[in-house]
């Protein structure tokens, strides 16, 4: 291919005298943080996300917050799709650094590059291009990259880029977001029509209920067949649907994988131990579930073998099963879980002498305890909850989250009482 098409093309794709489209609803902490991360970070920034959570409308955007910054050239900001078929011929490193250096000579001006590459697996031995490109003292650039969950999985990264990238999960949408889109306020109803609906965003695109139920179960068919059936060279699909079914309805419990096991035989679904475990992590892997451990804090230790599971998106238990609005605290649970990683926080449940502690949450110094509970209806459920946080002897901030409108009054005046949909930890 002659230089004057590769530079046509580069153009052509880019956003040179165009205006950038669809990029509807923009996630502004998203951009926030990879925009500091500019600044104090030359490492490659990478984007992971659960399948059709719009990693690359985070690309648009970011594009277009550089470019609406004015302090970025429109020439030296490259977007490369690799599922484009302008971009097909980029078979390996090779091509992309032939690519690279036309672009440098002929399009970009002498100022810092912004790359973007989008599908970046279907370019064979990238990883030996993109880490020469990032150690180069002779160019300026930013190198944000993003793959098919498919084709390669985020704890594989090691094995290509080893400690020089940094990881920014994108999440389905928060409350927070959701408000935003539908043009409601804050109330209870709408933060239960939110919890017992979608939050993966290609959803509120879809005009009815119907038409987003066949868009989960097309979505799950292909994370079946596709993302995990095929890579992994699974035969028994229908046990391992089963599996992925299983989990849905029965996450949030604390269990070892011999207590699921236990439970999965008494519900005539044949399965090994050790097949459990592998399907178990090749839902996590791509972003299905994430697994809570368990932290006992009389013996100071993380108990690997006991942990609970939270959806990384609840529509697949409210679009998979007929009665999709029961569960409502198991819900509530998964929200305050999500709400919280999305805060950048790790997550713990804690163990407080055989008295479980819902969440305890730590970012930098920062540290939290939390209990959830639906409603606190009476004097028992109201003493279970604000009991096992009064026994942590610290000045760390405690919390009960719940969906009730009444503060309950309570001699430990160090316990904060919120409503779930008005968190702002």
């Amino acid at each position: 291919m002659n230089n004057d098409l590769i530079i046509s093309l580069l153009k052509k794709n880019n956003y040179r005298d165009k205006k950038i489209t669809d990029i509807w609803y923009i996630r502004h902490e998203y951009i926030k943080k990879i925009e500091k991360l500019f600044w104090v970070s030359d490492l490659i920034k990478v984007l992971i996300w659960q399948r059709r959570s719009w990693k690359s409308y985070i690309m648009k955007q970011l594009i277009h917050k550089l470019l609406k910054s004015k302090k970025v050239p429109r020439e030296n900001i490259l977007y490369l799709n690799m599922e484009l078929d302008d971009f097909l011929f980029i078979k390996n490193k090779d091509t992309l650094s032939e690519i690279f250096n036309i672009y440098k000579k002929n399009i970009a001006k002498k100022w810092k590059i912004y790359l973007f590459i989008d599908e970046i697996q279907n370019i064979d031995w990238w990883e030996k291009y993109i880490n020469s490109l990032r150690t180069d003292d002779n160019i300026d650039i930013e190198i944000i990259i993003s793959w098919s969950n498919s084709k390669l999985l985020s704890w594989e990264l090691a094995t290509y880029i080893a400690w020089r990238y940094f990881p920014i999960t994108i999440y389905p949408f928060s409350y927070k977001e959701y408000l935003w889109i539908k043009n409601q306020k804050k109330s209870k109803e709408s933060f239960v029509n939110y919890i017992s609906t979608w939050w993966i965003p290609e959803l509120y695109r879809l005009p009815n209920t119907e038409f987003q139920k066949e868009y989960i179960q097309s979505l799950r068919n292909t994370i079946i067949l596709k993302d995990i059936a095929q890579r992994y060279n699974i035969k028994d699909i229908d046990t391992f649907e089963k599996v992925f079914l299983f989990f849905i309805w029965n996450i949030w419990n604390l269990s070892s994988l011999n207590s699921i096991h236990k439970k999965m035989k008494s519900e005539w679904i044949n399965i090994s131990v050790a097949t459990l475990s592998n399907y178990t992590r090749y839902l996590q892997e791509i972003f299905i579930f994430h697994w809570v451990p368990r932290y006992d804090l009389k013996w100071k230790k993380i108990l690997e073998w006991e942990k609970k599971y939270y959806l990384n998106d609840l529509s697949f238990l409210n679009y998979s099963f007929s009665n999709y609005d029961s569960n409502i605290g198991k819900k509530l649970e998964n929200y305050v879980y999500s709400y919280l990683i999305q805060k950048w926080y790790n997550v713990y449940i804690w163990n407080l002498w055989d008295k479980e502690i819902d969440f305890v949450a730590e970012r930098d110094d920062d540290k939290i305890y939390i209990q959830v509970a639906y409603l606190l209806y009476d004097e028992s459920v109201i003493h279970r909850e604000y009991w096992n946080l009064k026994n942590i002897r610290n000045t760390f901030p405690k919390y009960v989250i719940t969906m009730d409108d009444l503060q309950h009054p309570t001699d430990s005046f160090w316990i904060i009482h919120k409503q779930a949909r008005n968190l702002d930890l």
